[in-house]
C-alpha cells in the first residue's frame, strides 16, 4: 500500500497518533528489525504518505464510548477528522465497529478494479 501511496496511486494519510504506534510495533522483538531498517522503513513512509495531526482530545473522548477498546478511539476520530474514505487495518474491533474500516487486501482489490 505504501508503494501506491509513493506514486500516487492512491492518497495515504494517518494521523500522529497512529504512526507512532507503527513506530513502536516495528520496534518489537518478533519482528527483529534492526534500528536502521526501522528508520528506512519510517523514512519511506512518510515518503508515501500525510501525517496529520491528531484530532482534539474532547473529539477523541467522542468515541471512547463508541468503541470496546479505548486504545482504538483516536484511530477511529483521527480517520474522521481527515475525511478519510477508508480505515485500512487489520484490527479485528476496528473492522467490525467502523464503517469505512477495510483490510488492506480488500482495498487492493478496490483500487484495481477502479471501485474506489
Amino acid at each position: 500500500m505504501l508503494t501506491l501511496g509513493a506514486i500516487g496511486v492512491v492518497e495515504l494519510v494517518t494521523t500522529a497518533y497512529v504512526f507512532a504506534e507503527v513506530e513502536e510495533v516495528l520496534r518489537r522483538s518478533e519482528f527483529r528489525l534492526e534500528e536502521q531498517e526501522v528508520l528506512d522503513l519510517v523514512r519511506y513512509a512518510h515518503g508515501a504518505l500525510a501525517v496529520l495531526p491528531d484530532p482534539p482530545t474532547a473529539q477523541v473522548r467522542a468515541y471512547e464510548g463508541r468503541i470496546r477498546d479505548k486504545k482504538d478511539a483516536p484511530v477511529w476520530a483521527g480517520a474522521d477528522a481527515t475525511r478519510a474514505m477508508y480505515l485500512v487495518t487489520g484490527d479485528k474491533v476496528l473492522l467490525g465497529t467502523v464503517p469505512q474500516a477495510i483490510r488492506s487486501k480488500a482495498l487492493l482489490v478496490k483500487v484495481f478494479s477502479g471501485e474506489s
